[in-house]
């Protein structure tokens, strides 16, 4: 939601934030006033605040927090020059004025608060409840309560950036506030940002170690952040408290399937599906194993369920996906067709619900800014010479999911001088910042905003990048791997930003890569792959734009054959080390003996060698899929 045009709210009409003279002010009304700003800030009014903000650095010009606030509107508004006087007056200013207005502080009073607004919400229809929150902070900008329903409002209208920016303001008011911080580290993690959420865990056990939620939460974190060492043990001890808690057993059998352990992981999904016959992620997760732990009974169980109908959505998709992997495995692939279909439109239909359906008009036309922005001339006007011994070199493995980066990842990582990490969150948050820099001008402006930045401004996103990764970090060895497949699209970027980097694109043929993402359960940022039109042309754009690539960034780019990779394994292997600077290393073509957490659904098949198997499964199925040949054209 953005700016006053929202309904139920008139941020304008605040009589805190009328013009006046600083002599009618106490420095207890300007505070107010300013700590107004800031929540308008959170809460997406940025016009309001930058009027906030200008009142409060008249009102109290020796308040340094309101120039700080102030210089970062001025720079969404492209005022930039306005913006540097700002921070200089910032840095000018003796002190702040006054100290930071807080809400309430005393957990009990905070839990009374909380319900107390609950109440009040489940009285209101569900379409009335964000903008009488909206007017209700507009009226009291410390109601912190406010605040986090507000972000519940947000968040299930689609805008999880605002609703995390609105948690973060309620932790800031009231960091007592425990219900607050959890809804923010559990949105954290839900957006897969888990090194964030681990770190708000510490807060959250801190005030309340013995919490089961919160225990269970930072262990979550702390496998999805590859600190497997901290996270299994606090499975075990809550397993020894709860051994039958259904988030719980779906966890710990899937760090056991991290880790290797499959026995123990069948063992775990068992207990969940003995407890849970519904359980979709049980059967998933048994799937997952990849070692015929379903069985004929599980076939039939499963068949039953969905043809009764499975009433959680989630369980049911889990299930339709384990059912069709199932009977492809047995040979029955018409029917395992139709179970695909089935688990595809389910997730279809959550990606909808939580407003992240693919469009692919809108995707075509990012690239096409893409296109637009990064041209041969803009990327040699602005391009810098490699560092010649850069202290880390990234290497960012990239292409379609499923089409071989993990594997190529643990190939890469077998080597004594890759670090291998995990698909990392790092260039999609630095995209978004500069995606929102000019808030009060346009809601987007990457990447056209990148041609307006200095060289040195180029230094420090590449700088910002690295010191994200090496959050994730457990070495210092001088390469590093990111394996996020879709940083393709940023690769343009990624070059200016760091001239040392490497990418390697690993592309599959396209049949068997649209087959294999349809057929695999993928997150909801995957949503093309629910459809098989929309598969085949995404596929199309994903070669146009790498095609492109090739002419704006001639030799960048090292492209290897998935196929290629598993017929002649060493020759590739040797060409990727090559092109990384690296000599060879005998580890990488043994690479399944590499002792490291794998969080991706190929977990299992790099952990054995290379093997043919997968390269034309497509063709079982190839009678159903005349709808992707259609959408993949030529290249079909």
């Amino acid at each position: 939601m953005t700016q006053e045009t929202n309904p139920g709210v008139a941020p304008g009409t605040a009589p805190s934030a009328q013009s006046g003279s600083s002599n009618a002010r106490t420095p207890a009304e300007i505070a107010l006033i300013y700590e107004r700003g800031r929540t308008s800030m959170a809460m997406g009014y940025y016009e309001h605040a930058l009027r906030i903000m200008r009142q409060v650095t008249r009102l109290a010009p020796d308040h340094a927090g309101g120039w700080r606030n102030y210089a970062a509107l001025l720079r969404h508004a492209a005022r930039d020059a306005e913006a540097v006087e700002a921070g200089a007056q910032a840095i000018l200013a003796p002190a702040d004025a006054w100290r930071s207005l807080q809400g309430p502080q005393d957990a009990a009073e905070l839990r009374r608060l909380d319900e107390e607004l609950q109440d009040q919400l489940r009285a209101l229809p569900e379409d009335q409840r964000a903008g009488w929150l909206r007017e209700r902070l507009t009226k009291n900008p410390l109601d912190v309560a406010a605040l986090r329903y507000l972000a519940d409002e947000e968040n299930s209208a689609g805008d999880s950036k605002r609703a995390t920016d609105l948690l973060l303001r309620a932790v800031e008011l009231s960091p007592a506030y425990l219900g607050g911080r959890a809804a923010y580290a559990t949105l954290l993690a839900e957006r897969r940002d888990y090194m964030a959420a681990y770190h708000q865990c510490a807060f959250l056990l801190a005030a309340a170690p013995d919490e089961f939620g919160y225990r269970l939460l930072r262990a979550d974190c702390a496998m999805n952040i590859d600190r497997v060492d901290e996270a299994k043990p606090l499975y075990d001890q809550l397993l020894r408290e709860k051994p039958m808690h259904p988030a719980l057993l779906r966890s710990y059998g899937f760090l056991m399937n991290t880790v290797g352990n499959r026995d123990e992981a069948a063992r775990t999904y068992r207990s969940l599906l003995a407890q849970y016959p519904n359980a979709g992620a049980g059967y998933y997760g048994l799937n997952e194993l990849r070692a015929n732990y379903l069985t004929g009974d599980d076939v039939a169980q499963m068949r039953q369920r969905l043809s009764a109908g499975v009433p959680n959505r989630t369980s049911r998709r889990y299930m339709a996906y384990a059912l069709a992997q199932t009977l492809e495995g047995m040979g029955e692939y018409e029917a395992s067709f139709r179970a695909y279909e089935f688990a595809a439109g389910v997730s279809a239909e959550i990606a909808r619900e939580s407003h992240w359906a693919y469009d692919p008009a809108e995707f075509a036309q990012r690239l096409n800014r893409m296109r637009r922005s990064f041209t041969a001339g803009a990327i040699a006007t602005r391009a810098a010479a490699a560092p010649p011994n850069p202290a880390t070199t990234p290497i960012f493995v990239m292409g379609m999911p499923r089409a071989g980066s993990t594997l190529v990842e643990q190939i890469l990582a077998s080597h004594d001088q890759i670090e291998g990490t995990r698909e990392l969150p790092v260039v999609s948050e630095i995209t978004g910042r500069i995606a929102m820099s000019r808030l009060l001008v346009a809601p987007d402006v990457y990447p056209d905003r990148v041609l307006e930045y200095s060289r040195a401004e180029l230094d420090r996103f590449g700088a910002d990048i690295l010191g994200g990764m090496a959050e994730f970090r457990r070495t210092k060895l001088p390469y590093v791997i990111d394996k996020r497949p879709g940083n393709w699209v940023d690769a343009p970027f990624l070059h200016l930003v760091l001239p040392q980097a490497k990418f390697i694109e690993v592309r599959r043929a396209p049949m068997a890569a649209c087959f294999a993402m349809f057929k695999q359960m993928l997150r909801r940022d995957a949503a093309f792959s629910y459809n098989l039109t929309h598969l085949g042309r995404f596929y199309r754009d994903y070669v146009d734009y790498m095609d492109y690539l090739d002419s704006v960034m001639p030799g960048a780019i090292l492209r290897v054959s998935y196929e290629s990779l598993v017929d002649n394994t060493e020759a590739e292997i040797r060409r990727m080390l090559d092109y990384c600077g690296l000599p060879f290393d005998e580890r990488c073509l043994r690479f399944w003996e590499t002792d490291r957490a794998v969080l991706t659904p190929s977990a299992q098949q790099v952990r054995k060698p290379i093997y043919r198997g997968a390269l034309e499964q497509w063709k079982n199925f190839e009678p159903w899929l005349g709808e992707l040949k259609a959408a993949l054209g030529d290249l079909a």
